[in-house]
Formats: C-alpha cells, structure tokens, sequence
C-alpha cells in the first residue's frame, strides 16, 4: 500500500502507512481521522485521499489553509510518486508502492552490475515488540526514507537524524570517497559537502581499518575516554564512503548490536547511493535525448560534396578523436557534429551542444566548468558545468572562435589533462568526453587576428572536414526543398503536392548565400502562406527573384543551359525534333543524344494547340 514521509511538521522523519484495505483515507487533526496530524494549522478534516482506476488523488475537504501539492494550490489532484504535499504548516511526501512487503527484492541490475532493492511497505511499531524488533522495524523505517529521497544531501539528512535516535550516538559524519582516493565529508549545517576533512577531528586510522579487508566494522576507544565507530559503505568492492559515528558524553563503548546495526544501515546506503547516482547520469541521458529529439537529424543531399561528408562520418564515427568543423552560417554543422555522434560508440551517452556566440563571455566558463554553490553572487546552489553533464558521451562547441580568451586556456587544459575544476571549487572532477568543435569563419585568420589561440587550434584540428555551401551541392537543392515540403506540409497540416517547374528553376538559379538554413525557412514560408495544392514562384520572396533576375543568382551549369535550351526549342516546334535540330543547328541525331542524355521529355515541351505561347526561363 502507499504511504507518507513526513519531511516537516509534526512527526518529521516518520512514515505513515496507509490503512491496507480502504480506497479512501482521511488526514486531519481530528483522531477519527486515518492519518492524524496533530498540528494546530493542519484543519480537523484537512484532506482526503481516493483511489480510482489504480490511482491516488487528493481532494481538499473544506480545510482552513488548504491544499498545496508541489507548491501549487489544488482542490483535487492526481498524485505521482514522490509529490510533496503541504497540509498548513506539514509537508508530507508520498509513495505509491503497491505491491510486495517491506524487505523488497533484490534484482540484478545488468548494466551497472550492482544489488538494487527497493522498499514496498511500512509497518508499524506495535506496543508489546521486543527492543530487537523496535531496532529493526527503526532500521526498515530508516531504508524507507533512504529509497524515497532524491538527492545526496536529503539522504545523508535522513541518515543524520535516524542514527542518533536508533543507535544513540553524540555525531554522525556521512563521508563519500571520491576515485582520486580523497575522502569528502558531507556538513549537515552548510546542507553540502567540504572539499576535506580539515576541522572535523577525524581518526584516519579508523577510517582506513574499516576497508582494509572488505566490508567490516572498526571501533575504538579514544583518549579522551569516549568511543568510536566506523562502517565501509559498499557494493560489491566498490568503495563508495563511510559512516564515522562517536559517542563522547555517554563514554558508552558500541556494542557487536550496534555495530550489526551500523553494517545493515551502511548496506542501505551503499544501494541508495548507486541507485541515486544511476538516477542522476539516466536523468542527463534523457535531457540530452529530449533536446536531440527536438531537432531534425536529416542529412539530405546526393551531390558528390555531399558523398565525401558521408564518407568521412563514416570514417571518423567509431573513433575516439576530436572533429573539427567547417564551412559557413547554414551549411549544417551540427547535425554532422550529431550524426558523428550517433554512429559512435558513445551514441547512447549524452550530447551536449554550447553556442558559444550566443552565451555572454562572462558566463562563458560557469556554462562549460560549472560552480559550486556561494562561488559568486547569484550562486544559490551547485550547478554542474556542460563538460560534466557530457561526461560519458560528447561536447559540441559551435562557433568556438567566439570563446574568451581565458575560457580558451581553460579548456586546453581540460582538453590534455581529462579533468574540470568547477568555479569555486578546490578539486578537479575527472571527465570522460569526447570533444567537436566548430566554425563558420577561417581559423588560421581568427588566429592572426588574436582571436583563437594556435595551441588549442593545433589541439582541435586533429580531423578536419569543411561542409560544402548548398551553391556547390550541384541537384541538391530540389533534394532538399521536397525534404522540407514533406516535412512542413506534414507539420503544417497543409496538402501541398510539390513545387511547379517555375518555382524549382528559380531555387536552382539562386545562389543561397544562407545555405541549407536559408533554403529552409523560404519552404516553411511557402507552405504557411499557399492555398494550393503547388508551389509556385508567386511565394518565393522578391529578394531571390531579383537577385535572380539581376544576374547576381548562381551561375547556371552547361548541362542546365543546354537541357533548358532543347526545351525550349522543343516547345517552338510543338515537338517535332526535326524542326528544333534545324532551329538548334544541330544533326537530328546529336539532339536524339542530348535529350537522352539530359532526360528531357519532348512530350511535357509541346506546347498545347490554340495555347498562348509561352516562353521559356523565368
């Protein structure tokens, strides 16, 4: 069954079961309620709780300082996991487990290798239970509260609070070991963890005793009279932290029970921290795939320029090398920077993509190396940088050229060294990620010009490739102008067949001086503003057409002029291919080869009888 955590208020720390058979629970401060909170803001009938359909919902019963779920005022609302709920001055958590009982299973979790156990239900203490049976149900209370919480911080709180009432000590201290070999003390009173140990009269010696030998339980008397105890948390042989315990005023020694308990509550904080650490890097995984979903991964285009990109990819995706990526404003980068991605063995870790043009230098380095928390003003909290949420997977810097110059030393160095120093922080965090960067102006001047420096560019410049811009992508723009038609058609909800011969010959001429990025938004336009089922050149912007039509569009190929001009002799003679090879001055059999050769179709030339003449071009 569900139950609540209480995190504020009255019974803070406790989890409240809910009645095992009833579909509707009560909460209040009246005793005839289900759950009692006895709290003087919390109304006689506060609130009630319904299922329906395999789910829970609350539903406010007239209560003087209502209902907030999440910190939003409702009248009634669907409960998820792990929603908060404000009950005037109590903040209950709740937890909708439905089946097993409170041991769990354990289950072998196949990618991180690692024991998972997950806590089902709660049950109460009861009046006549032994001290043990007190001990345990506290210990299971205390597993509960440890596998609902979200956060590090909220799990060595919980941990801090149970220890002392469960196994009576004067000071707990919660330490993780980092892979450096650095112990890292959490501090209950700053609600984070110290960059050491300084201050915190800590026994090494204990500390190492405890894992020296696999997971065993160390304690000693100090000089001082009073007594310690250390526990290894584990899984498996990772080393994960410890839990360092004293009792200084009681100058009472440990007992092998308390020491038992110390070992079940280390093993419920080995799991949690896994499973915590697992949540955060799937977490960062799914924000990476959401904004990647978000975006058109599409590569478009036949054109021999665009076979030797292909080919590259090819070559370069299952390596562990930098990229660097050229070409101007709208060539595509990115999505080269993604499909590189994609094919590589990293292709199931995060992507994370940095602007660089568009971030403000002075947030430059806190957007790529993160801070800690009081780093500078502003700082409320810790806030990883973009190298750590990529770790494990890639880093793609646009417009890197754009980096502040001290930015640029700073990644060079983490560049070389595979570790980050977040803004404020005394430790490196060590990193795994692979590194493309890219630019749309010419390297070798931005260095001429103070710009870039040339040791990060030599460090990035291991594999170039340059994107070609759509004017020399000769038959891809019509490739890529039906892409979009699809696309916006589809998206637009508009039922657009294609483009007429008009409105391709004036893509063709044009020079598209903002490439595939320019060619893309002139579709949407088309498709948003038509009311036919074709696109003509009535919705292509006067821009193109003068530009067109001054001679500054792109020059057209020999193939082109050649085809247009069969074409429009055909349509003289309404035909007859005699007739045009003498308007042509050509053999009849050098036209039967140029038609065949340029796939023109002398059908769709003749021009239909009693018809106006039409003219050819634009």
């Amino acid at each position: 069954m569900p139950f609540l955590t209480i995190k504020e208020g009255p019974k803070a720390g406790e989890a409240l079961a809910f009645p095992s058979t009833s579909a509707r629970v009560s909460i209040g401060r009246a005793s005839t309620n289900d759950i009692v909170l006895d709290d003087s803001t919390v109304s006689r009938k506060h609130a009630i709780l319904l299922k329906r359909d395999s789910e829970w919902y609350i539903q406010d019963a007239g209560s003087h300082n209502r209902v907030r779920v999440n910190n939003v005022q409702v009248a009634s609302a669907m409960l998820e996991d792990g929603d908060q709920i404000r009950l005037g001055n109590v903040v209950a958590v709740f937890h909708r487990q439905e089946e097993g009982g409170w041991l769990g299973a354990a289950q072998r979790d196949g990618e991180m290798g690692m024991e998972v156990t997950q806590a089902i239900s709660l049950e109460g203490e009861t009046d006549g239970c032994s001290a043990a049976s007190r001990s345990m149900n506290a210990l299971l209370r205390l597993g509960g509260l440890a596998v609902s919480v979200r956060t590090l911080p909220a799990l060595f709180d919980v941990l801090e609070d149970n220890l002392k009432r469960i196994v009576k000590v004067d000071r707990v201290i919660a330490l993780l070991y980092e892979e450096d070999g650095a112990w890292r003390p959490y501090c209950p009173v700053d609600r984070d963890f110290a960059p050491d140990m300084s201050g915190l009269d800590i026994d090494p010696a204990i500390l190492e005793q405890a894992h020296l030998d696999g997971p065993v339980a160390a304690r000693k008397r100090t000089q001082e009279g009073g007594y310690i105890a250390c526990v290894p948390v584990r899984t498996g042989r990772q080393r994960l932290g410890a839990i360092y315990c004293e009792r200084r005023r009681s100058g009472q020694e440990f007992t092998d029970e308390d020491l038992k308990d110390l070992f079940y509550i280390a093993v419920s904080m080995g799991v949690t921290i896994q499973n915590l650490r697992l949540h955060q890097r799937m977490a960062s995984r799914a924000r990476s795939l959401l904004r990647q979903l978000a975006d058109n991964f599409d590569m478009v285009g036949e054109s021999k320029a665009m076979k030797e990109v292909y080919r590259f990819i090819h070559r370069v995706a299952p390596t562990e090398a930098g990229v660097f990526i050229t070409g101007e404003s709208g060539t595509g980068k990115e999505i080269v920077a993604r499909a590189i991605h994609r094919n590589s063995r990293r292709g199931d870790g995060p992507l994370e993509v940095v602007n660089c043009a568009a971030v403000p230098p002075a947030l430059m380095e806190s957007e790529l190396f993160g801070h800690v928390k009081g780093a500078f003003t502003g700082a409320v909290a810790d806030r990883p940088g973009r190298f750590e949420l990529a770790n494990e997977g890639t880093l793609f810097l646009d417009e890197v050229g754009e980096l502040p110059l001290d930015c640029q030393t700073k990644l060079l160095r983490v560049l070389e060294e595979k570790k980050v120093r977040c803004i404020g922080d005394t430790r490196d965090r060590r990193i795994d990620v692979r590194l493309m960067a890219a630019t749309n102006h010419d390297p070798r001047k931005a260095m001429a010009e103070g710009k870039l420096r040339p040791d990060l560019f030599y460090r990035l410049d291991r594999l170039r490739v340059v994107m070609p811009p759509l004017r020399e992508r000769e038959g891809d723009v019509v490739l890529l102008a039906e892409h979009f038609r699809r696309k916006f058609s589809q998206q637009c909800k508009r039922s657009v067949e294609g483009f007429t011969p008009e409105a391709l010959d004036l893509f063709q001429a044009y020079d598209w001086p903002g490439n595939v990025r320019e060619l893309r938004n002139v579709v949407e336009r088309m498709v948003i503003l038509t009311d036919k089922n074709m696109l003509g050149p009535h919705l292509i912007p006067k821009s193109i057409k003068a530009a067109v039509q001054s001679g500054r569009g792109r020059l057209p190929t020999l193939r082109q002029v050649e085809s247009q001009h069969i074409i429009r002799a055909l349509e003289e003679t309404d035909g007859n291919k005699k007739r045009a090879a003498e308007l042509l001055g050509i053999d009849r059999s050098t036209l039967y080869a140029k038609i065949a050769r340029y796939n023109v179709d002398a059908r769709t030339a003749r021009r239909p009888r009693n018809a106006a003449r039409q003219g050819g071009g634009f």
